[in-house]
């Protein structure tokens, strides 16, 4: 017996939020679902098509809303203060997908941007209820590529010993503190029943899959590189220093899970079979589908494990007119930061995609300002993609329009 009757899920799409949505629908209480792309929403969910920073569409969102799930999907805690102003209120609860690294003695900024949006959340006026979760079992997903082509999956201190956790049971946890009394003013640590090492969590996906796997050790200089095609250099070194402490001092396990919800937490092998489809090889037709639904939900971690690490992009728009190759995600996402230093991009759109033997193409368009000059336009490029092994390995670039040239 519940005693909220509206719900609201922000990052319903994701691999949290979607087993959230239908649970709670399930049971048969009203759910909104916010996300960019809410297509694949299933029926009688209420549809929100929004960035969570879109202010206006959240205050639609929210309306008639008794009980709020927050997924915060960026890097940084830009916003959240705008954000959690209007998620806040009296007697609406608002739980949010935080991390375990966060102490209660420290700043919010020494907590990162999970501490920084609890604090925000704090100072709202919602009844919150803070999640902190262990590392995402989902997160060994970007050892796919590497595992489909059957080469060694190369990461940084094999030994570290993680307690991962299946976001499912992050999402029976939230589902709980939405829908009953009781969790108000509470953080909770959640965490996977064991500590695995990293090395042990690639045999047990190579094992779930059918596959023959290995693992190498990825020295700290390439492990970093590497990083820094998604995340800012704060983030990865702190990520890396933490990752070597956990060799000799495994990540703490906490039986929460199970007190909460009454059900032991997932073992990391379960999820491993669970999701042993996505890292056997896929087919062109449906790489393609995958990567382009990921940059229409604005899910570049989705894309990225598609993506070969040395992936070839030739792009002569860009060299001056020259088929020169930018080899490896590092050079290649060191150069579009480049291209877009002087540019607000508010959309993206992809068309396609177009499939044809190993390969695919993708029409995107961009909705961009020019910073410098405050002038907005949008920029038409394709790509075509090629596939081997599993992961995409190539990509060619033509525009339609001369990409603007960095000041």
């Amino acid at each position: 017996m519940t005693d909220i009757k509206q719900t609201l899920v922000i990052g319903a799409t994701g691999n949290i939020g979607r087993h959230v949505v239908r649970t709670l629908r399930d049971r048969g209480l009203a759910v909104r679902g916010l996300a960019r792309d809410v297509s694949e929403l299933p029926e009688g969910v209420d549809r929100v098509s929004a960035d969570v920073r879109d202010l206006d569409a959240l205050r639609t969102a929210v309306r008639d809303i008794d009980a709020v799930l927050l997924v915060w999907p960026f890097m940084t805690a830009d916003g959240i203060d705008e954000v959690a102003a209007v998620l806040g209120g009296s007697g609406r609860r608002v739980v949010y997908v935080s991390a375990m690294s966060v102490r209660d003695d420290a700043a919010p900024e020494a907590n990162g941007v999970w501490g920084q949006v609890e604090d925000a959340i704090r100072r709202s006026g919602a009844d919150w209820t803070f999640l902190r979760a262990s590392g995402f079992a989902t997160n060994t997903l970007q050892w796919a590529p590497a595992i489909r082509a059957g080469r060694p999956v190369r990461i940084p201190y094999l030994g570290a010993a993680r307690s991962l956790i299946d976001e499912r049971d992050i999402a029976d946890v939230a589902v709980l503190a939405m829908t009953s009394p009781g969790h108000a003013g509470r953080a909770y640590t959640l965490t996977g029943p064991a500590a695995v090492t990293q090395v042990e969590q690639v045999r047990l996906l190579g094992a779930a899959a059918g596959l023959p796997v290995s693992a190498e050790e990825a020295g700290h200089d390439e492990a970093r590189a590497q990083m820094l095609s998604w995340a800012e250099p704060g983030f990865a070194d702190a990520a890396l220093a933490y990752w070597a402490s956990l060799v000799t001092t495994p990540e703490p396990v906490t039986d929460t899970v199970r007190q909460l919800t009454g059900s032991p937490a997932r073992p990391f092998a379960s999820w491993a079979r669970d999701h042993a489809a996505d890292f056997r090889p896929l087919p062109v037709e449906e790489i393609a589908r995958r990567y382009v639904q990921a940059y229409r939900v604005g899910r570049m971690d989705r894309a990225l494990t598609l993506i070969d690490p040395g992936l070839v992009r030739v792009a002569p728009a860009e060299t001056g007119g020259e088929r020169t190759e930018v080899r490896g995600l590092p050079d290649i996402m060191a150069n579009a930061e480049r291209l877009t230093a002087d540019l607000e991009i508010h959309a993206v759109t992809a068309e396609g995609p177009f499939v044809g033997g190993d390969r695919f193409a993708v029409r995107f368009t961009f909705d961009q300002t020019h910073r410098p000059t405050g002038r907005r336009t949008e920029a038409t490029k394709l790509s075509l993609y090629t596939v081997a092994g599993g992961a995409i390995v190539r990509e060619e670039v033509s525009y339609f329009d001369p990409p603007a040239e960095p000041s």
